[in-house]
């Protein structure tokens, strides 16, 4: 029987070296021997695994840079924008050519490096900024900070604006009359909670059912996916694969009254 094994393993492994096939290897029906089959059954999970968490990890980077732009002559001319506003005397454009240039700066910057809250605040008020030139005093961000050395927790960058995006984009959008987004910073002894509200639509029973699901199995965004939550299931991808499946998004929401997304992390201080 082994030498009819070890004639089938020589042959298989020939034909590997002939045509690469990973797979066509991996599956090859051992028969009478077991071992064998259940080793290279081991290997291909193992293999695939790894495959998969490499692919994960890619997708999750290039998730979190697809929508940035980064050519420097864009901010470059930003500020000659802005200048020329100073100079007519136009504060509000100057302000807001100011909040984009600074916008691009911070997102185009090295995406996997940890930054604190108070920067990715910084980089939401920002945008906020921007958005208020479109909608004017319709929309408005209050800031609820349990404690302020929470200030200096540190986190992923671009975990905030996307929240903060949603709630404008999906919630207050389409909202009459003026609303309202809310950030609530909380924290347990080894957790942070970041807490994004908006009074905004909301969000029917079904829909929030499927975004928690697709965030409790890590589902990322893919081309085709309809748009609402993309931005969310990218945040949450992110997070669990840096932190692990106890870390991530969960959304709340009622129709006609409003939603929170609530993120969780890993509690991570200045001094740690």
């Amino acid at each position: 029987m082994w030498l009819r094994t070890g004639w089938k393993l020589h042959k298989a492994l020939r034909r590997y070296q002939n045509d690469r096939d990973l797979d066509a290897f991996l599956r090859t029906d051992w028969g009478k021997d077991p071992l064998l089959d259940l080793f290279f059954a081991d290997m291909e999970e193992r293999l695939h695994g790894e495959e998969i968490t490499k692919l994960r990890q890619k997708q999750a980077e290039y998730l979190a840079l697809q929508n940035q732009i980064n050519p420097h002559f864009l901010y470059n001319a930003l500020e000659a924008i802005r200048t020329d506003a100073l100079l007519a005397d136009c504060e509000d454009i100057a302000e807001t050519t100011e909040a984009l240039a600074t916008f691009f700066r911070y997102t185009i910057s090295n995406v996997k490096e940890y930054v604190t809250f108070s920067d990715e605040l910084d980089n939401t008020e920002n945008y906020f900024t921007i958005q208020r030139c479109r909608f004017g005093d319709k929309i408005s961000m209050e800031l609820e900070l349990e404690n302020e050395k929470l200030l200096e927790a540190r986190m992923p960058k671009l975990i905030l604006q996307p929240l903060v995006e949603n709630a404008v984009s999906h919630g207050l959008e389409g909202k009459l009359g003026p609303g309202t987004v809310r950030i609530v910073v909380e924290n347990s002894d080894q957790t942070l909670f970041l807490r994004v509200r908006d009074d905004g639509i909301g969000m029917p029973d079904e829909r929030v059912e499927q975004l928690n699901r697709q965030f409790a199995e890590g589902t990322e965004a893919v081309v085709g996916q309809q748009k609402g939550g993309i931005a969310l299931r990218n945040v949450n991808s992110r997070i669990r694969l840096m932190f692990g499946e106890d870390y991530g998004l969960h959304i709340f929401s009622a129709a006609g009254i409003g939603t929170e997304c609530c993120v969780t992390l890993p509690l991570l201080l200045q001094e740690e």
